[in-house]
């Protein structure tokens, strides 16, 4: 299974409480097919490879009832049609990720991005593999 990616340390508006976000980083989408990021209760992440068939939540539920899916959406402003690219690239503004909080539900900012080396110094990171 792929297991190669970053973490973003999400912070909710609502409750006040953080937790991990993995994002598969790759070359090319086809290595990631099939490969499912969650997050645990205890704020450490569970990778897991997706059964034929299975939905994602229907994965989260094999793992456990400490296991969340962490839904995103991106909120942003759209560049102006027309523009030429040199005219786009100076006003171009990513689109800033809001992650749903595991624990409430509210909105949840990224506070900062770590690679995995740097999130297993401090937290735990299960892959479970097809079997």
């Amino acid at each position: 299974m792929y297991e190669e990616g970053e973490i973003t340390i999400a912070e909710c508006s609502e409750c006040g409480e953080s937790f991990p976000v993995f994002v598969f980083v790759a070359d090319t989408d086809m290595v990631t097919v099939g490969c499912l990021a969650f997050t645990t209760v205890d704020k450490s992440i569970v990778l897991a490879e997706q059964l034929p068939g299975e939905s994602p939540s229907s994965t989260a539920a094999r793992l456990g009832p400490d296991v969340h899916s962490v839904s995103v959406r991106y909120e942003g402003e759209v560049a102006p049609r027309g523009l030429s690219f040199q005219e786009f690239r100076k006003v171009y503004k990513p689109a800033t990720p809001i992650y749903q909080c595991i624990y409430c539900g509210g909105d949840s900012l990224g506070l900062s991005k770590m690679s995995k080396e740097q999130f297993l110094a401090t937290g735990e990171i299960r892959v479970v593999s097809r079997s």
